[in-house]
């Protein structure tokens, strides 16, 4: 285990995306998967909008955005104070997710509007720079904060929206 987790570390370093590693992660239960120690590729930053969002939010508004994936065939239930997005790879705890649900395959859009809000939908403390940045999400397994995913921000003419 000490070895794997060295292993991981260096992948992240360098920059690789690994495979899901069966030791990191808990079983799942009735399709269900708890994290309880951090699972690299099971949950992914796949979409962002920044600057030209055509997307409104339960205000009306046309906000940034980023989108949350589902990788897997079981349900992921992400737990309240252990996971986190940042456009701040330096401040990995930026902004803590609430106790989260998302279904096999399946997406969430999280809005990056510097509202720090949760209601219908949740809105990080920050917004994603147009002129290209880093969003990474992270999981604090009780002994480190550990990068998930790391999406790279790029100047564009158009969102990928």
């Amino acid at each position: 285990m000490k070895y794997t987790a060295l292993l991981f570390i260096v992948f992240i370093a360098l920059g690789f995306k690994t495979e899901p590693n069966a030791l990191l992660c808990s079983s799942a239960v009735n399709t269900t998967t708890n994290y309880t120690e951090g699972v690299s590729g099971l949950i992914i930053i796949n979409d962002f909008s920044a600057a030209d969002s055509k997307r409104e939010n339960e205000f009306g508004d046309a906000e940034d955005w980023l989108q949350l994936h589902n990788t897997t065939g079981n349900t992921l239930q992400l737990e309240e104070g252990k996971w986190f997005l940042t456009d701040d790879t330096g401040a990995p705890q930026k902004f803590e997710l609430p106790e989260l649900t998302i279904e096999p395959y399946g997406s969430l859009i999280i809005w990056c509007d510097n509202l720090n809000t949760e209601g219908d939908e949740i809105h990080t403390n920050f917004k994603i720079s147009s002129s290209g940045e880093r969003l990474g999400l992270f999981y604090d397994n009780s002994e480190a904060v550990v990068m998930i995913d790391l999406y790279e921000v790029e100047v564009r003419e158009q969102s990928m929206n």
